[in-house]
């Protein structure tokens, strides 16, 4: 049996492959206006390096063995890539601050527990699981400790 993705229990919309946007219950319940069907609808904050980044998507991921649920954040920053793009430790810099400052609230803020965040940066929308070798994409996976995200190097 592979994984499975679920949405919260607000009717939000259906995504490829079986994927539920969050958008939904957590913007609302945030505060934000938001639609189930606009995950944009809560800006994404500057980020610390400088870089522009948007909302791609976000969604629920319980994994296989059913006890870990990880929340997603698919951002997009076209300018991750190339000779003038930030470094490595920026890059990081930029994901944590992500995970705190966007994707915590919004988690905090649903009724599901949320086991892991995941961050992912691409230069470019890329369907989630499909290889884009022209693609430059970043992922890093969070734990939640005290309401905070702690960055689970490898």
């Amino acid at each position: 049996m592979g994984h499975k993705s679920r949405a919260f229990d607000t009717g939000a919309r259906r995504r490829g492959r079986g994927l539920c946007a969050l958008a939904g219950v957590a913007m609302v319940a945030a505060g934000a206006k938001a639609s189930a069907g606009d995950p944009g609808a809560m800006p994404v904050p500057p980020l610390p390096s400088g870089l522009d980044a948007e909302l791609h998507e976000m969604f629920l991921d319980v994994k296989p063995d059913g006890l870990l649920t990880y929340a997603r954040f698919r951002f997009i920053a076209p300018d991750i890539a190339g000779v003038d793009a930030p470094d490595f430790s920026e890059r990081i810099g930029d994901m944590e601050f992500l995970c705190d400052s966007y994707a915590m609230p919004h988690v905090a803020a649903t009724p599901e527990p949320v086991d892991r965040i995941v961050i992912s940066l691409s230069d470019r929308a890329v369907a989630f699981g499909q290889p884009d070798p022209d693609a430059t994409q970043f992922f890093e996976a969070f734990s939640i400790e005290n309401g905070a995200c702690i960055w689970e190097e490898f």
